[in-house]
Order: C-alpha cells, then structure tokens, then sequence
C-alpha cells in the first residue's frame, strides 16, 4: 500500500467507516502498519504525560522523560498486545467464535488509535477530560472495529471481551506507576500524581509517640 492509501483507510476507520476494519481484516501487509499506527498513539499519550510535568508542576522530577515516555510507552504497548490476546483467547477459545489472531490484531490495533487524545492530558484544568475521553473513545472504537470485522459474532461477547482485554492494562499499569516509578504514559499520570501525594503526606505524618512510663 501506499501512503496516501494507508491514511485513507485509517482516516475511513476513524471516520467509522466499517469496510475498513473489513478491509484491515483481511490485509496481512497492513499488519505493520496498525501496529505502527497503534504504537504512536500510545507514543503520544506518553508525550502528553511528559509535558504535563512542564505545564503542572513546579519542577519536573527526575528521569521523568525516559520514565513516561520510553518505559512508558513500551510497558503499555506490551499490555495492548496482551490485552489483545486476552480478547482472542475469549472470542476463539471461549466462545469458538471463527478468527485468526493476525486478523483480531490489525483490527483492534486501528480501534486502538483514539488513545491518542490524551496527548492533550497536558492542558491545565482541562487535560483531565481529554485523558478519559482517550480511554472512552479507545473502548468504544475497539467494540466498533471488532464487530464491523466480524459482524457475525455476538454483540454482547464481542463487548465481554474487550472488558476483559482492557482490564489488563487498566489495572496492571497503575500498579507498575508510582511515586518512584512514572510509567505514566496519558491518563495513568493522574495515577502517579496521586501516588505522590500519598507519598508526601505519609512523611509529614505525625507518627505516634509511645511516652515510657
């Protein structure tokens, strides 16, 4: 394919245009491409996370750019992939529903894209917003992709397993950020924030004291 033919099928997927995941389907050349496409998203949420320390905070802590951005994006790519294969092993295994791993993999990459929103996790006051419209909108076009690719399968199966798919992520990365660690990539920078918080106001606790009798 070429460039101009690429952007216009991801144009058309974002665009909610179902031959496209139809397309991307059955398209083992476009299998780099989604990938690709599905890793600069996260790349951007990770960015915006970066500059959210410049346009937040006082002072950006130290390591913060190979954290959030470089550990960042590639921890949560990994946990796309797993997500992902999480949401195979559901549909093909659980339900037999007939698909191929390549195939569910390009198509829920595309549905993917949307998380790059929270590259404007950034803004001041309203970069919150934009960190959960990412998610929301990541969610609800993975749901759409799926089932334009493979309209024959249950709705309601389709929906179980992107739940379970996301749940990966969106619990195993909060768990790996902390106040030591920002793996923050997009909206998991409120995540670490409030780790910090925690952090500070557990030192300025005032500890009980035990007067010997």
């Amino acid at each position: 394919m070429t460039a101009d033919q690429v952007i216009a099928r991801i144009r058309r997927a974002l665009l909610l245009d179902a031959t496209a995941y139809e397309e991307t389907r059955d398209d083992n050349a476009f299998t780099l491409v989604s990938l690709a496409a599905a890793g600069l998203a996260v790349l951007l949420g990770a960015i915006g996370a970066w500059l959210w320390a410049s346009t937040v905070l006082e002072a950006t802590p130290d390591g913060w750019f190979v954290d959030t951005v470089i550990l960042g994006t590639i921890f949560l790519a990994i946990l796309w992939l797993i997500g992902i294969g999480v949401m195979y092993l559901i549909l093909a295994q659980l339900y037999g529903e007939q698909l191929t791993p390549d195939g569910l993999l390009r198509v829920a990459t595309l549905g993917h894209l949307p998380f790059a929103l929270s590259l404007l996790v950034f803004i001041p006051e309203i970069g919150f917003g934009f960190a959960m419209l990412g998610i929301a909108a990541t969610f609800f076009y993975t749901n759409f992709a799926i089932r334009a690719a493979y309209p024959e399968i249950d709705t309601l199966r389709v929906m179980l397993a992107v739940v379970a798919g996301f749940a990966v992520w969106l619990f195993i990365l909060p768990i790996l950020t902390s106040s030591g660690d920002a793996y923050a990539p997009g909206p998991f920078v409120y995540e670490w924030s409030a780790d910090v918080v925690e952090s500070v106001s557990t030192a300025f606790s005032t500890p009980d004291v035990t007067i010997p009798q």
